[in-house]
């Protein structure tokens, strides 16, 4: 690993901002205001292609923003400041005192993701803002104006030491009542279902979601990323970026109007405080993607591009890829967590998921339950007595791993801490170091259940997974965290961050109400936008319901579940939803025989390049991602029948052949939703193909260059 640490209180080095603290004399090309600007004339930046404009203000002791797109004002004037716990305000007689502009442009190549490499062009500007009543200390606001965006974050210098944060007074003052696609803000979740409502009934619980009783809950307000239609040809997206030893942000209602501001997450049992911070120290961004249709929201970077380069040296050892394991057969109520007779996690059982793998050429398997301590089923004696070094009895690690070895197949590890933080953190270093040393290539996290000193989301839980993200780092282990805090572009710094959950995944579909054939065409959209996402997709057998085992705490009410789409959709969504590790989450046995699966053993985990060629929030979406010279193609519906037309001109010169994986004659969400028909045909970028899909159905497409070598073989 680099010998190069971030320092969350230091600045982005090497952009004109002092590492070592932050003062207006150290802007490189500051000056003073004009005397207008002092009075509250706006500093104005647009972006490189002119299209987005940011304006800035202080507006009688106020600093204010607003953001514009093509003449069209987004966000009118809005507060920007703090309440500390002293009892002073950083947002009333602040003095605008120096700006500093320049042009950043770098192109950068991520480990892996979207696109095998990234433009990040932006005009910036750093304002100075003095605080009179703070004995002089200064508050800067550095602002970031994208072809596709804002953002901007608040930098405090040396000066400030050891001070509270009760509030942030960041508000969004939209121009009307806008339609919005949210969930409910929750400090210790974000498994909902998304609504679509105005502005002003933002937070509330779709139709399908069943009534939960989550001591964070908080209806009325929404967590970000918020997907917002100002116009039909114009998207917002509001979040945050580089979420760093600082409580999530999630959005609040502002009295009188359709607007919001920020709503931290407060520190459990200390009243309104939400963070204790020191200074040099810079806040994460709050971000507004912008685009002219659905699709540039999910094909923009604008978020990573807000966070710092990457600060692991050396990332051979980073491998996206597919993975089996045991997780589906246990959610669906054939085996269990715990040992005994129906453990999935038995020696024997996992090393048959590595001779599936083996077979299909899969790269990893994954088996929840490997670990002494689920015996206790759960509470403070399971989140205590979580044994993260030791197998169970009915389970051999070493042998597994070898198998594995033998095989070409390595084995991932899963951490289940129940909530149990502190146990986890004492095991940490010695658990990592001897996975490093078996070989094992990554780690499942897991925080299920009430954290008892903590939110999820809150100051010390945000510090909780950076540092197991960077202990990982040390010990040249991936991470995929469920029960996680939201992403936040971190995976461009850290790109062993390969997934996270954080989101009402493909499990409910298991033993609940499960979730309505929107959902995934909703997802792409908004929770995607924050980053990777492991919803575990892949089922084939839509309607299995397998011989319980005693142990299943759902047992016979798991009769009846079943997974509301076609197995088509299941398989369109592996282009459509990113994750640097992709479950097949199915059985080996559902798996075998079915000519479809071809396309989930050549699926990649990362791509070269991505294009959303259509879509409607929560309606419909088209995804193409290239690999070397193969297209990926997913095309998804909600609840009704549709065709959609998919235009092939992203193809290069030549000829193609386009494998189908589309619905058969037979299809029927309710009555048949297993029937596939795979056909393939000659294409090329003058090719549009007409993907007929029945409701709740998908399309999907495999395209290689004509006359290569049949990729379909193993």
């Amino acid at each position: 690993m680099s010998d190069r640490r971030i320092d969350r209180r230091a600045f982005v080095a090497g952009t004109g901002l002092a590492a070592a603290g932050w003062a207006a004399s150290s802007l490189l090309g500051a000056g003073p205001v004009s005397a207008a600007e002092s009075r509250g004339e706006p500093v104005v930046v647009t972006s490189p292609d002119g299209n987005v404009e940011l304006r800035f203000r202080v507006a009688r002791g106020r600093p204010q923003y607003s953001i514009a797109h093509s003449g069209r004002t987004v966000l009118t004037w809005s507060g920007m400041g703090f309440e500390l716990g002293d009892g002073s305000r950083l947002d009333e007689r602040t003095v605008l005192s120096a700006v500093h502009r320049d042009e950043l442009d770098e192109t950068w190549q991520p480990t892996w993701g979207a696109r095998s490499e990234v433009r990040s062009h932006c005009n910036r500007m750093v304002a100075s803002l003095r605080i009179p009543h703070r004995r002089g200390a200064e508050l800067g606001v550095e602002f970031r104006v994208f072809d596709d965006g804002v953002g901007f974050r608040y930098l405090f210098g040396r000066r400030w030491q050891d001070f509270e944060v009760l509030d942030e007074h960041t508000e969004f003052r939209f121009t009307g009542n806008h339609t919005a696609w949210s969930i409910p803000a929750n400090y210790d979740s974000y498994e909902y279902l998304y609504t679509e409502t105005p502005l002003s009934g933002i937070g509330g619980l779709a139709d399908w979601q069943e009534p939960r009783d989550d001591p964070g809950q908080r209806i009325g307000s929404a967590a970000t990323p918020l997907t917002v239609r100002i116009a039909d040809d114009l998207y917002l997206a509001l979040h945050e970026a580089a979420l760093y030893d600082y409580p999530e942000a999630t959005l609040g209602k502002i009295e009188g109007g359709p607007s919001l501001r920020t709503a931290l997450a407060p520190l459990k049992g200390q009243g309104r405080l939400k963070a204790r911070l020191t200074g040099p120290f810079s806040t994460p961004w709050r971000t507004f993607t912008l685009g002219r249709r659905p699709g540039d929201l999910v094909e923009s970077h604008l978020v990573l591009n807000l966070n710092e380069p990457c600060a692991i040296r050396d990332t051979s050892w980073i491998e996206p890829a597919t993975y089996v394991g045991v997780w589906w057969s246990i959610h669906k109520g054939r085996h269990s967590w715990a040992p005994g007779p129906d453990l999935g996690a038995t020696t024997e059982n996992v090393m048959r998921y590595m001779d599936f793998a083996a077979e299909n050429g899969i790269p990893y398997v994954l088996a929840e339950g490997w670990n002494k301590g689920w015996q206790t089923g759960e509470g403070e004696d399971f989140a205590n007595e979580q044994d993260f070094t030791t197998p169970n009895e009915q389970f051999d690690l070493e042998r597994v791993v070898e198998y594995g070895r033998e095989r070409g197949v390595r084995f991932l590890a899963h951490n289940e801490t129940g909530g149990g933080i502190e146990n986890y953190e004492q095991q940490l270093d010695e658990a990592f170091a001897k996975y490093e040393r078996l070989g094992i290539p990554g780690v499942k996290t897991g925080y299920a259940g009430v954290i008892d000193k903590h939110y999820h989301h809150d100051q010390t839980m945000v510090r909780h997974y950076q540092r197991v993200i960077e202990k990982a780092a040390e010990h040249r282990l991936m991470i995929n965290a469920h029960e996680p805090i939201k992403g936040t572009g971190i995976e461009r710094t850290w790109p062993n961050f390969v997934s996270r959950e954080g989101v009402k995944g493909q499990e409910y579909e298991a033993w609940s109400k499960g979730n309505p054939p929107e959902h995934t065409v909703t997802l792409p959209f908004t929770r995607m936008l924050s980053g990777p996402l492991d919803y575990t997709p892949g089922i084939f057998d839509i309607t299995w319901f397998p011989e319980q085992s005693p142990e299943d705490p759902h047992g016979a009410d798991n009769d009846g579940t079943r997974v509301h789409t076609t197995r088509a959709h299941q398989i369109a969504l592996y282009p459509v939803l990113l994750s640097g590790v992709q479950m097949l989450a199915d059985v080996p046995e559902n798996y075998r025989g079915a000519p479809e699966f071809e396309f989930l053993r050549a699926v990649p985990a990362t791509w070269d390049d991505t294009r959303v060629v259509d879509g409607a929030v929560g309606d419909y979406i088209s995804v193409a991602r290239r690999s070397g010279e193969q297209w990926f193609v997913g095309t998804l519906t909600d609840e009704q029948a549709r065709t959609v037309e998919v235009p092939l001109d992203f193809l290069g010169a030549g000829s193609y052949v386009a494998h189908f994986y589309a619905d058969s004659p037979e299809t029927d969400l309710e009555d048949n939703p297993n029937a596939v028909a795979v056909t393939s045909e000659r294409v090329d970028a003058t090719t549009t193909v007409r993907a007929r899909m029945t409701n709740g159905s998908g399309h999907a497409m495999w395209i290689v260059p004509a006359g290569s070598s049949d990729p379909r073989n193993p």
